[in-house]
């Protein structure tokens, strides 16, 4: 029996269970530990209000690899109007008829995933929610632990657009763990101040990092880059967003300190340099895995 039926908030995760269940799997899967078709016959819909490439498309592949099937639209609203009154419970369950197994949902209006959670006709997983996405902060969580070896007692610098869903999400993530220390460095608007009191009474110290300089104080950098194209292009008319990662931000960091990038490598943050330090492919390689790991939880 699944310790969670449903995974749609990161405040659900509990270091009991990531320590010596989920991570363990994710390395057993990732070494080949697993043979056959586990899922087979298992299916998931990716029900996706919101565009998305490397979540949807490691969900589809995670579901694959185990053998099961995966179904998505491009574009939900088209079909499913979710502004409608309980119109997310009647699609979830029309989904369930049609014998899914589970939907992998992302939404920003407020309540949508919970009131999926709430028709409890098949397993949710928040794909991306207003201010939350939990398999992502498994995912960075999972590198984080893989890169330094550890995660308590670890510096993580945040740097770029704080008040968003990947950074909320890790932060949560983060609170899991012993001596964690946040530096947010913000090149649009700051982070939710109930989100650093979360932090703080959980342990996690915080501090606003005002010159690029206190980036050699960290283990690990986070890169959240901004909204869009249009801007970034804001940004950097209001000079904003001059930040470059290049051998002189590489000169830096700390010898083992690695470069993050939920957002993989977009181009908010020009990449003009080569280093093994930038873990950009590995975090989406370990995303794979984690998502594989919470598909078997899940389904198996």
């Amino acid at each position: 029996m699944p310790k969670y039926r449903h995974l749609t908030s990161t405040l659900q995760l509990e270091r009991s269970w990531l320590e010596p269940e989920l991570f363990p799997l994710c390395d057993e899967l990732r070494n080949g530990g697993q043979t056959g078709a586990p899922l087979a016959g298992r299916s998931l819909y990716c029900l996706f209000y919101e565009p998305s490439f490397l979540t949807r498309t490691s969900f589809e592949r995670a579901i694959g690899l185990l053998g099961g099937a995966a179904y998505h639209t491009e574009d939900a609203t088209q079909f499913f109007p979710v502004q409608a009154p309980g119109y997310i419970g009647n699609t979830v369950n029309l989904l369930a008829s049609l014998h899914l197994d589970l939907v992998v949902l992302r939404s920003s209006d407020p309540g949508v995933v919970e009131m999926a959670e709430q028709a409890d006709a098949m397993p949710v997983i928040n794909g991306g929610s207003q201010d939350d996405h939990p398999t992502q902060a498994l995912a960075d969580i999972y590198t984080l632990r893989r890169e330094l070896g550890a995660v308590d007692g670890a510096t993580i610098a945040v740097v770029g657009r704080l008040e968003h869903r990947n950074v909320s999400a890790l932060l949560r993530g983060l609170c899991l763990y012993n001596g964690v220390r946040v530096l947010m460095m913000p090149v649009s608007g700051g982070i939710d101040p109930r989100m650093v009191e979360h932090c703080e009474s959980n342990g996690v110290a915080t501090m606003l990092a005002k010159s690029p300089d206190v980036l050699g104080e960290a283990d690990a950098i986070y890169l959240n880059g901004p909204r869009s194209q249009a801007h970034v292009r804001l940004l950097r008319s209001r000079g904003l967003l001059d930040l470059r990662i290049d051998e002189q931000f590489m000169a830096r960091l700390q010898p083992h300190c690695v470069v993050l990038d939920p957002m993989q490598h977009s181009g908010d943050f020009p990449i003009e340099v080569r280093d093994e330090r930038l873990a950009f492919y590995r975090q989406s390689e370990n995303a794979l895995f984690v998502r594989m790991a919470v598909l078997s939880h899940l389904l198996g």
